[in-house]
């Protein structure tokens, strides 16, 4: 996570109300701490990103019955914004505010094609003992769209220790995210595992008793042993055996989501980091087909990472005709 110098953190300001005393909602809270604990240590540059997403109904009852307009509105949550400048500031980092209009996820994806901006944050809720996590729809349609690094992170994780899992199906882009995890556990103790699905490498058509149940047995073995081999030279190429708490190899047998959530369970992971396959906007992930279950019942933290050559579906200007529909300034302003 070295490499990480502009990162953008985005917060929710609809449950903040300074004259009742209500902050952040947790979520927030959590993405907010960790975007100025990571620019803390790479030294970066850090971006409080908002939106004031108002239907135009919304702007007619702030104007006629609250007797409030919507310029006066953003004033607000530019002053919210400036107060967390401020607390970033006081504890070492360069930090800005800005205000965007409109849906956050597009406009997050905007803002970082227009500021090169190198990873963004955001915050997730808990539903509670299940510990199943709620993306919602702005953490999905980032993880499906945004050009940069993803990094959502989940409420109370544990930070003095992480247990990371990068999983890996020995592309160029699950290589990235080792390389990122191992950069990332320099900054705290790190326990790394670099864990292979062997699904679909289950050799010839054994089951239908044409092949002898021991030379399956020897085809799987081979399969295990040389994917192995490659997780370790995996770990060679990016310097994890380095890190402090160690790293280690696990290839298990089974479709990669399974393995996935088990792993998380089984080795306690607070972080997954992860690959994504698609060069466009669509939700597959390097793992499977089924990754959105995947990700929504990850009970961790989840940074997802985009291969080379993503192209992001979102205009890096907004459209005439959303400018005109909500009266607003034009899509993003710096609060600066």
């Amino acid at each position: 996570m070295q490499r990480f110098q502009n990162i953008l953190v985005g917060v929710e300001l609809s449950s903040v109300d300074p004259q009742a005393g209500v902050d952040l909602s947790p979520s927030s809270q959590q993405a907010l701490r960790r975007a100025v604990w990571l620019a803390s240590r790479t030294h970066g540059n850090l971006t409080i990103f908002a939106t004031l997403d108002l239907p135009p109904f919304v702007q007619a009852l702030l104007q006629q019955q609250l007797e409030q307009t919507p310029h006066e509105l953003a004033q607000e949550a530019g002053e919210t914004l400036e107060r967390f400048v401020a607390q970033a500031k006081r504890d070492g980092v360069q930090a800005r505010p800005k205000l965007a209009f409109g849906a956050p996820w597009r406009e997050i994806c905007r803002e970082v094609q227009s500021e090169k901006h190198d990873l963004v944050i955001v915050g997730t809720r808990d539903l509670g003992p299940v510990g199943r996590i709620l993306l919602g729809s702005t953490g999905m349609k980032l993880l499906r769209n945004c050009p940069c690094p993803v990094w959502v992170a989940r409420p109370d994780a544990n930070w003095d220790r992480l247990n990371i899992l990068v999983p890996s199906d020995f592309s160029d882009v699950s290589l990235e995210a080792l390389r990122i995890a191992v950069n990332g556990g320099q900054f705290v103790d790190t326990q790394l595992h670099l864990v292979h699905a062997l699904q679909g490498q289950l050799g010839p058509p054994a089951w239908y008793g044409r092949v002898p149940r021991q030379r399956v047995e020897e085809y799987i073995a081979v399969q295990r042993s040389e994917a192995k081999k490659k997780l370790h030279e995996q770990l060679a190429g990016t310097g994890g055996r380095a890190l402090q708490m160690g790293a280690h190899v696990h290839v298990i047998d089974g479709p990669p989501d399974e393995v996935i959530l088990k792993a998380i369970v089984d080795l306690h992971i607070d972080l997954v980091v992860m690959g994504t396959s698609a060069r466009s906007g669509i939700s597959s992930l390097v793992l499977g087909n089924t990754t959105e279950r995947l990700i929504s019942h990850m009970k961790c933290s989840l940074l997802a990472v985009k291969p080379p050559g993503f192209e992001c579906p979102v205009s890096p200007t907004a459209e005439p005709d959303v400018q005109r529909s909500t009266g607003f300034p034009s899509p993003s302003r710096s609060l600066q």
